[in-house]
């Protein structure tokens, strides 16, 4: 079989034409959520599947109930979470506002009816800015900067003493230029923190959702 078989065969046609990168990026809201404790040792493949199943069914959901027509986003799968890019049209308070609150009643939906290998726990980041398009996928230093918070060693610890589900970090920019000015985001449930992940040094403000909002962690935890 030649590669044109081979083409033809994966492709029904010719090979794709290469594209060209979009040169002018484009705004987006960045939501990024991930499961935590996803790769325990104690889980099992079937485990995986039934904790993705479960996050899919919650982000959607929530965002559904928000207001947001998942159709209308980019997602892209992350293997323990997934990454979502909103439309600029939506209004970006609707991610402080709404969707918090709708995560974690979805994620205690699926909690209290998986045994606890099943349950989920999540942790988010929430940003806004440009994002680049390719043949590939999206790009930018916004996404790259939301992963950074999303992974940074302070969002883990906050999560690790949370009594809920749901550790939430959001950007300084999203913070002082959305959830501050927002009374129904609840600014005052945020926390000030300084993420140090990789090439990044950033101030964050984190939010612990479920089970009371609360969690020894921000006693523990020297914030500034």
């Amino acid at each position: 079989m030649s590669w044109t078989d081979v083409w033809q065969w994966l492709w029904g046609s010719l090979p794709p034409p290469v594209v060209e990168p979009v040169a002018d990026p484009v705004h987006h809201t960045i939501l990024v959520i991930e499961i935590d404790g996803f790769a325990a040792v104690d889980r099992t493949n079937m485990h995986r599947l039934t904790l993705r199943a479960g996050l899919y069914r919650v982000v959607q959901q929530a965002l559904v109930t928000s207001g947001v027509s998942w159709f209308d986003c980019y997602r892209a799968d992350l293997g323990d979470g997934v990454l979502v890019l909103v439309p600029a049209e939506y209004p970006k308070a609707v991610f402080s506002e709404l969707v918090p609150a709708a995560l974690t009643a979805f994620l205690a939906d699926h909690n209290h009816v998986h045994r606890p290998l099943e349950r989920i726990r999540l942790r988010a980041a929430l940003h806004a800015g440009e994002v680049s398009y390719d043949a590939h996928g999206r790009t930018g230093a916004a996404i790259v900067h939301a992963f950074r918070l999303l992974q940074s060693e302070v969002l883990r610890d906050a999560l690790t003493y949370a009594r809920g589900d749901l550790a939430m970090i959001a950007s300084a920019w999203f913070y002082d230029e959305i959830i501050r000015h927002s009374p129904v985001s609840r600014p005052e449930r945020y926390r000030p923190v300084f993420v140090r992940e990789k090439e990044t040094a950033a101030r964050g403000w984190v939010r612990l959702l479920g089970a009371g909002e609360s969690g020894d962690w921000f006693e523990r935890s020297a914030l500034g």
